[in-house]
């Protein structure tokens, strides 16, 4: 396991977060399929995941502790209407759910990707198993390249980065089979990205 050695924003590239970047970041990713949505507070995000969840139809989310939402406020809004939000490490629990929201912590510009530390399994789960995520990022955190993102884990760890650090680039697809593009075959099918301008 790596030496972490404090919040990534302290090791952010100058520019980090600028206006260009965000624009470039969103339209690599909707190129993907993936559905990005920006918003301004922690609220809105709250509000936008909330909204997300209730548009999927589902009776079963599930999601890990985070900085930029309150998920125990998600979990008692969603109450309200029916629908469970998990936030337990309970395998079987998660393998059932239809939607996953997880934290990420960079977002890369030049590819529409976003990056997690997922030493924990929890982590790791909640953005794998069900075949909808919904990934938070602080706009904040996007980042021009992917050698810049590299530079960034470099220091966030001291050298020693984590031994699970998650880049994902749109949902899960592969053309193993006869050469035809399947998507979610290894994971999520489907990807929403929340930025929030904390």
């Amino acid at each position: 396991m790596g030496v972490y050695t404090g919040d990534w924003k302290l090791h952010l590239p100058e520019g980090a977060g600028a206006e260009e970047l965000f624009k470039s970041f969103k339209e690599k990713a909707e190129a993907l399929t993936v559905k990005v949505i920006r918003v301004d507070s922690k609220t809105n995000a709250e509000k936008a995941i909330i909204e997300e969840i209730k548009a999927a139809n589902i009776k079963l989310a599930v999601g890990v502790p985070m900085t930029l939402v309150d998920a125990l406020s998600i979990q008692e809004s969603l109450k309200g209407d029916g629908i469970e939000f998990s936030l337990d490490l309970d395998r079987n629990l998660i393998e059932q759910a239809q939607f996953g929201v997880s934290q990420f912590d960079l977002g890369i510009a030049e590819l529409g990707t976003i990056v997690q530390d997922a030493e924990s399994v929890h982590k790791r789960l909640v953005s794998m198993l069900p075949p909808t995520h919904l990934a938070v990022i602080s706009t904040k955190t996007i980042i021009e390249t992917f050698a810049d993102s590299l530079e960034v884990i470099e220091k966030v760890y001291n050298g020693e980065p984590s031994n699970f650090i998650a880049f994902v680039t749109g949902p899960s697809k592969t053309a193993d089979i006869e050469r035809v593009l399947t998507i979610g075959v290894h994971g999520p099918g489907r990807l929403i990205i929340v930025c929030v301008d904390e």
